[in-house]
């Protein structure tokens, strides 16, 4: 018996205690012995069953982009990994103090790439949503990113995300897999989407269907990553050529960093990649002992790389001195699907349920 199969057959019972808990918390709100508040406005939640990586940010912003065009949108996250408590507003925040840290990395990410648009950060999200409908009286449709479990609000529509790679079945809960609650939580999702998908991967529908044991009402869908030309965003990065580099060091503190690994490689030398944990908080020692091991030396044509969610903490107050000294190129992603068909199948239900809640409301 491999070590691995042991340790896992020894952490399963803890897996079925604790994906139990979750079932029952979703069984006691859907009989209504625990409260929910249902949403007054058209609310959308980007959630997944694993422990993230699954893209639900990238997602988030294309929803965004696509309901800004029609509606007043806004849009409302725990804010993982942030340094302050309770509700923050951005819009109702002095320019000067809108940071990661106040927000947390993808939230301000998201400001960043949609600055017009009201978003707010709290762990509760029933009480986030009467904020920010108190500071947004127009707001037609909420996004919520990461809601799947937060089940005291109902959100009217359920995007559940999962990796082309690592979907939720088969797997269990944590401590033997990487999910918050049994696969069969997903019954709840309006629409599926298989995220980060290969180029050239095979994506048939029936298969998938049945692999993930969907119902007929569920609908699916195909997305994957699609990086960016690197973008400088210190001084020293602005004066870099790329085309004369010769090699590059690559930072990351996300959950799954080997799609971008692989895409880098196509064009540019790793000689070092620095993978710390999803939403690492970088210290003055991290980035001093990369400034020291591979840029103290100004002759040497090399560059950092780095993701948009890594640049969002690589710009705190502690560390922005420092990092100011690197030839820092961000690599911004979007999402694009596998289809124009199914691009504009999507599109044409997330619009068609705002309007129809709309109507109803």
């Amino acid at each position: 018996m491999g070590f691995k199969l042991f340790i896992g057959l020894l952490l399963t019972p803890f897996s079925l205690i604790f994906g139990c808990i979750a079932a029952t918390r979703r069984f006691l709100y859907r009989k209504g012995i625990l409260h929910g508040e249902d949403s007054p406005v058209p609310a959308i939640d980007i959630g997944n069953l694993a422990v993230g990586g699954t893209g639900k940010t990238p997602h988030t912003q294309y929803i965004i982009e696509m309901l800004k065009q029609d509606f007043h949108v806004a849009a409302l996250s725990r804010g993982y990994g942030r340094k302050s408590k309770g509700y923050h507003s951005i819009l109702q925040t002095d320019p000067q103090d809108r940071n990661a840290e106040l927000f947390g990395d993808e939230p301000f990410m998201t400001h960043l790439r949609h600055p017009d648009i009201p978003l707010a950060v709290d762990g509760d999200r029933c009480e986030g949503v009467r904020n920010l409908l108190a500071e947004n009286p127009d707001t037609e449709v909420i996004v919520l990113d990461d809601a799947y479990q937060h089940l005291r609000f109902r959100p009217t529509l359920h995007i559940l995300l999962t990796e082309y790679d690592r979907p939720f079945r088969p797997d269990m809960p944590m401590p033997t897999g990487k999910l918050r609650e049994f696969p069969r939580a997903s019954r709840f999702a309006d629409i599926v989407v298989v995220t980060k998908v290969p180029d050239r991967a095979l994506t048939d529908e029936s298969a998938w269907r049945h692999r993930l044991r969907l119902k007929p009402q569920q609908s699916l869908f195909f997305t994957r990553f699609r990086y960016q030309t690197p973008m400088p965003v210190t001084e020293v990065a602005q004066k870099t050529d790329l085309l004369t580099v010769k090699e590059a060091i690559l930072l990351t503190g996300i959950a799954h960093p080997k799609p971008l690994t692989a895409f880098l490689e196509q064009t540019y030398h790793i000689a070092k990649h620095y993978a710390f944990p999803d939403h690492h908080s970088y210290t003055q020692k991290d980035i001093q002992d990369i400034y020291n091991q591979h840029f103290d030396n100004i002759g040497e044509q090399r560059v950092l790389f780095t993701t948009e969610k890594d640049w969002m903490r690589l710009q705190s107050e502690r560390i922005r001195n420092i990092v100011s000294l690197l030839p820092v190129f961000v690599i911004p992603v979007d999402i694009e699907f596998l289809t124009d068909t199914q691009r504009d199948t999507f599109n044409q239900i997330v619009k068609d349920h705002v309007r129809g809640k709309k109507k109803e409301s």
